[in-house]
């Protein structure tokens, strides 16, 4: 009989080694906290983003991290009590950056940016609901006009969304406009270890892929920013940050690259930093493109690299990869938006046909 029980008690440890769970808003931040996290070193790290699936075990102990950083949760009156006369009471946000990134034609500075959240009902879910920075050293808060729900609750195994988010954001100087959908699907569950989760931890993984145009106009000019990418999650119970999380760019023919690789993490002595991944505008000549062709002044060090050419509206209109030159004489007469991934790095570039 001894032994009876006790293989049932070993058999009750294995499966809640192993069990399903569910993820729900009381697995959210919440204002107050203080959650560290480390970016690994991508190049050392070995992610295969289509190892999922059921009762899977992710093994990731042996990232190694490059930098650390601390989100703040704060309510709009603490960050500034300005924000707090747009901004709902309950709503909550940590700081996503010291700067936002403008194009080089833009002469003006965006700092300080925060992303707002509300835990909201009916159904539960748990939504960005406003952004606020300063504008030339102006504080300037604007609400999301159609919420970015990041999750709708409960989270369990094979759970499917889809949802559209946009916001207007700015100045009479310096509009800021982002739209596009997230599509969320829960495509895992399993155990994961990490460098702070030594022990497996049950967790399931979300697959979210979002379709984003950011556009910013300056002077009646609008720069047109698409953005495309997936985020993988894996969550895990009575945690407020995932257990690791990886951003991946979508470039020509739906090839994903790793962008930022985060994990929960506490404290410890850093490795040393690799560089970080580039944003940068590059040099596009002759332009206009009076003949048809226009050369782009990619960096040398850029040996593979695709090419995605889109219209002011975001729309995809030519595509290639490892061409230095392109032929742009079928497209209309207009500006487009010359988009370059190689890695983790991204270039633009605006051209005149």
């Amino acid at each position: 009989m001894k032994r009876f029980f006790l293989l049932l008690i070993l058999c009750t440890a294995v499966f809640q080694l192993h069990a399903q769970i569910s993820i729900t808003s009381a697995d959210m931040p919440v204002s107050g906290d203080t959650l560290r996290h480390s970016s690994a070193n991508i190049l050392a790290a070995n992610i295969i983003l289509t190892d999922s699936g059921a009762n899977h075990s992710w093994d990731y102990s042996s990232l190694s991290p490059a930098s650390q950083q601390v989100d703040t949760y704060k309510t709009a009156m603490q960050v500034n009590p300005l924000y707090a006369v747009t901004i709902s009471p309950s709503a909550y946000g940590y700081k996503i950056a010291d700067s936002f990134p403008l194009p080089q034609a833009v002469p003006v500075s965006v700092t300080n940016p925060y992303t707002f959240f509300r835990q909201l009902s009916n159904p539960s879910r748990f939504a960005a609901v406003a952004f606020a920075a300063s504008i030339a050293n102006i504080p300037t808060p604007a609400n999301y006009s159609d919420d970015d729900e990041w999750y709708y609750f409960p989270l369990s195994y094979g759970n499917e969304d889809t949802s559209t988010f946009a916001l207007h954001f700015g100045t009479a100087a310096l509009g800021i406009t982002q739209q596009g959908t997230r599509t969320t699907k829960v495509d895992g569950w399993g155990t994961i270890v990490t460098p702070y989760y030594t022990s497996p931890v049950n967790c399931i993984r979300l697959r979210s892929v979002v379709d984003e145009v950011d556009s910013i106009t300056f002077n009646a000019i609008t720069f047109p920013l698409p953005r495309n990418y997936v985020e993988y999650k894996w969550l895990a119970n009575g945690e407020h940050y995932p257990a690791l999380w990886v951003t991946a760019d979508i470039a020509f023919q739906n090839n994903e690259t790793i962008r930022t690789i985060e994990y929960r993490d506490s404290a410890r002595p850093l490795a040393i930093a690799t560089p970080k991944p580039v944003t940068t505008l590059i040099k596009v000549y002759p332009n206009p493109a009076t003949h048809g062709t226009v050369n782009l002044d990619i960096p040398a060090a850029w040996q593979k690299f695709s090419v995605e050419v889109f219209d002011i509206s975001g729309r995809l209109q030519m595509s290639t990869t490892g061409m230095r030159q392109l032929d742009v004489h079928l497209l209309p007469v207009g500006q487009y938006l010359v988009r370059i991934s190689s890695g983790g790095n991204t270039a633009y570039a605006m051209v005149t046909r």
